[in-house]
Formats: structure tokens, sequence, C-alpha cells
């Protein structure tokens, strides 16, 4: 029992050095940002202090493999902590989740409340979970300004609301709804009524129930059971109603994959629901492969034999820290400062601009290509949908002589976020593409980093 007693003792401790580490590293890039933005001279340069921590923020957030958000909201929360909440966090007490509940919950909160629950805050924060710990903070608002817990709660109802999308692995994506508790049981409500018409002979978990009803809702659509009847009555349904030669056929998923969509159905085209009259809508039997019918003169796909040998995939080059940019760091920092782009003066290998080169803006088929093409921001790390980007050119146009300049081409135009456009254009970062598709780009500080083409 004395053994358990110290080896408890033990992980409590690594666990306090974690924290204090954690509140370290906030203090250290507070220092280095303030550091960075103390020569802002903009009767020189034209560039500001806002460009200068800008600026900053983005060299941890490329250090750190991290982005500008997650960078500048650490950031802004170490600096608004209050002094005894920092404390502790410095001393290791409290760990970075339940600082971040409290400094969200007590945000905008009016000084003279905060200092009248900061010690019940703090007491609390020593026992609970930062759950619990976020809903105890809202009990002391509500109990010791009600007046404007009433009044913020309105306002944020009316201004927070957001949709967020994330990018996962395996082709799923997490889609992040922030609504009112009363907008959010409804949705629940609706969710659940459609689960409820389920059989219980569903083979798939609640939560899969729960995600495959809200496309269904999505779509206005029906969430269909999956148990062994109905995926029956489905094929039956199928083979009464052959479609004619060459209609578009819903595809029904393999129900023995487990990480198949369990809905994963598609109308028919031009339609979204079932045919008048039809309990079900016309579905594939059970087992067609995923893309439907092939075409008639469509080889069937070889398997390969028993005893091949894998395909040599040693030379290939790995996107994105593997050999391709290896390669590229290698021979970048054997030569720091020469030029290794592929097009330098951004003709893209030319020797006469083709129609729309010489014109600023790209024209609606360039800026449909590029954006296709990339998907995000080109700085390292950035995560901007290139739909909400600027149409950057990676060497500069010249307005006064554009056949000079960087010329408006696929190979020299790249979607930039307005905060890393504005880097650019203020010569803090520069930027090169080189051969393969490779995105070179160096911060103030000589810094080299590489973003790998996208596939």
């Amino acid at each position: 029992m004395a053994d358990d007693h110290s080896a408890l003792a033990d992980v409590l401790g690594a666990r306090r050095t974690i924290n204090a580490a954690a509140a370290s590293e906030l203090a250290l890039m507070d220092h280095y940002v303030r550091g960075r933005t103390a020569c802002a001279s903009p009767w020189d340069t034209g560039v500001t202090e806002k460009d200068l921590y800008s600026s900053a923020i983005c060299e941890l957030a490329a250090a750190t493999s991290s982005t500008f958000a997650a960078i500048h909201n650490k950031l802004q929360m170490w600096r608004q902590l209050r002094p005894l909440v920092r404390n502790s966090f410095i001393n290791g007490s409290l760990d970075k989740e339940r600082v971040k509940t409290i400094h969200d919950r007590l945000l905008h909160a009016r000084p003279e409340t905060v200092v009248a629950i900061e010690a019940e805050v703090l007491k609390a924060a020593g026992e609970m979970a930062p759950g619990p710990l976020g809903r105890e903070i809202d009990r002391l608002l509500v109990e010791t300004d009600a007046e404007w817990d009433r009044a913020v709660r309105t306002r944020a109802a009316r201004t927070e609301k957001r949709v967020r999308v994330r990018r996962r692995a395996r082709g799923l994506s997490s889609l992040t709804t922030v609504m009112t508790d009363g907008e959010a049981d409804e949705q629940l409500s609706r969710i659940d009524a459609e689960v409820s018409r389920l059989h219980p002979e569903d083979p798939r978990s609640d939560d899969q129930r729960r995600g495959d009803a809200q496309t269904a809702l999505m779509r206005g659509e029906t969430l269909l059971c999956g148990c062994s009847t109905c995926l029956t009555s489905w094929g039956d349904v199928a083979d009464a109603e052959t479609p004619e030669h060459g209609e578009p056929v819903a595809a029904m998923p393999d129900r023995s994959d487990a990480n198949a969509d369990a809905t994963g159905e598609t109308a028919t085209e031009g339609s979204g629901s079932a045919r008048p009259g039809s309990e079900h809508p016309t579905r594939e039997p059970l087992g067609r492969a995923l893309t439907g019918p092939l075409p008639p003169d469509t080889p069937p796909p070889v398997s390969p034999a028993p005893d091949a040998p894998p395909p040599d995939t040693a030379t290939r080059s790995r996107p994105g820290g593997g050999t391709l940019i290896e390669r590229w760091r290698a021979i970048v920092e054997n030569n720091p400062r020469g030029v290794h782009a592929l097009h330098p003066d951004g003709h893209g290998g030319m020797t006469i601009p083709p129609p729309g080169a010489l014109t600023y803006a790209p024209s609606r088929a360039l800026a449909t290509q590029v954006r296709a093409e990339h998907p995000y921001c080109l700085h390292p790390g950035c995560n901007v949908p290139s739909e909400r980007c600027d149409l950057d050119h990676i060497v500069e146009f010249d307005r006064q002589n554009p056949e000079r300049g960087g010329w408006t081409i696929r190979t020299n135009i790249g979607p930039r976020c307005r905060l890393h456009h504005n880097l650019k254009t203020r010569k803090l970062w520069r930027t090169e593409l080189l051969p393969e598709g490779v995105l070179h780009i160096v911060d103030p500080l000589g810094n080299h980093y590489f973003t790998a083409p996208t596939l």
C-alpha cells in the first residue's frame, strides 16, 4: 500500500512539472513576441507593430508546426490571466485545460464580478474536471451578476453562431456547429426521433445511427434501417424496379464493411426521395460496387497473383516531410542565399505571355483551376480554405510594367490568406516555387520552410 501511495505521488509530481512547463512555454512565447514587436518603425519601412506581431506569431507557428490561430489564442489567454490563476498555473497546481476553462468562462465578465468569485473559482478548480468546473463558474456568475449573464447570453446567441469543418483521416470530416442550447436540444430531438424508428436488430452503434440520422435530415430523407429484414426488402424492391438502360442508379455500400457508411445511399438523379407509392426508395442489391455498374466495355479488375511481390515503393517521394522535402531542404541549406526557383522571373518558362498573363486579376477559369489544385493557403501549416484566400503572385506582379514582373499564370499564383499575403507583401516573408511543385518559404529570421505539392 505504501508503494502505491508513493507511485501516485510520483504521478502527481510529474503532472505538476508538466503544468509548470506549459506555463513556462507560454511565458517564453510572450517574451519572444514582445521582443520581435519592439522595433516597429512605420515611418521608415511601412511595417507596423501589428505586422511584426503577426509575423512573430507566424514564426512561432511554423517553428512549432502549429497554426497562427492556435498560437495567437494561447498568447492572448496568457496575457489576460488573473494573477492568482497565473500563479497557480506557474507552480503546477492547475493544468492548461482548466486554466483555459477559467479564462474562457470569465472572459468579458465585469472586473468586480471576477474579483468577487475568483477565490471560489480557484477552490473549485482544485477539485473539479474542466467540464464540471465550467458549469460551476457559470453558476457563480449567474448568482453574482444575473443581469450581466442575461445580457451576455442574448448577445452570444446573436453573434457567436458559426460552423467549422475539420478534415480528418480516411475521408471523414468533423462539422462543428455553435448554436443556442434550445437549438441544440431541438436538433438532438429530431435526430433521436429518426433513430427511434429503427428496428432493434439494426447493426449500427448509437453514434453511427445518430450520425446517419443527421445526414438523412440534412438531405431531407428518411433514415433507413439496416437490419437483415429491411435489407432483404430493399433488394426485392430493386429487383422489381430495374431501371432502364443508361439510367443512373444509386449505389448501396457493402454492409459487411464495419467502417462503411450505414446509410450510404445516393438518390437517383433528379429525385431525392422514394417513388410515389413505394415504401422504400429504389436500392441496388446488397454487394453492388460503390461506384455503381461498370460500363459494358469495361474489363473486369485483375487481381494480383497470390505470390506476386508487392509494388516497389522505395523510390517514391513522400510529400510533407518525406524524401521530397528532405532533398530540397538539403539543397537549400547547402546554398541558403541562392535562387532555387523553377522560374525566377515568374514567367513559367514562356517567352511570350499567354492571354490574361499581363492582367493582375486572374480569369475565373484560372482562379477555379488554382483553387482546385491548392485546397488551402500555401503558407506552412495554414488551414484557411483556398476559396477564402487571395490569389497571390509568387513572383510579384509589376503594375507599371506587367511584362517585366511575374505573370498571372498557373505556375505563378496560389492561394494565400489575407494574413500571410500581407506578410509577403511587406517583404517580411519570402517565397519561391521550386521544381517538383515544392513551395519554399523563408521567415524574417532566415529559417526555411517547405510546403509539399498537393496530391
